[in-house]
């Protein structure tokens, strides 16, 4: 096996190492963001049945605290995306 004149078999392991355990870790944030993202989904298409179904019975303070509690779950389900992304190996 050949390797840059200035790297040991022992970097190359270190480095190979690390990268697995990255790829690992990246897996695990992805994984963790399509859940994430399905419970968005769900969320949302329940909400959406809610407030939909409020209109048609002509309560519109409850479509408003139904779009309320949305607006206040994005900007939760947001914070957490910008924390997972941000966070060091």
């Amino acid at each position: 096996m050949e390797l840059e004149d200035n790297m040991t078999l022992d970097e190359a392991r270190r480095l190979i190492a690390y990268l697995q355990s990255e790829l690992e870790r990246q897996r695990a944030l992805n994984a963790e963001m399509r859940r994430a993202v399905a419970d968005m989904a769900r969320a949302f298409q329940e909400s959406l049945a809610l407030s939909h179904q409020a209109a048609l019975d002509g309560d519109l303070e409850r479509v408003r605290q139904i779009v309320i509690e949305n607006r206040r779950a994005w900007q939760d389900w947001l914070r957490q995306i910008v924390e997972a992304a941000g966070r060091k190996p």
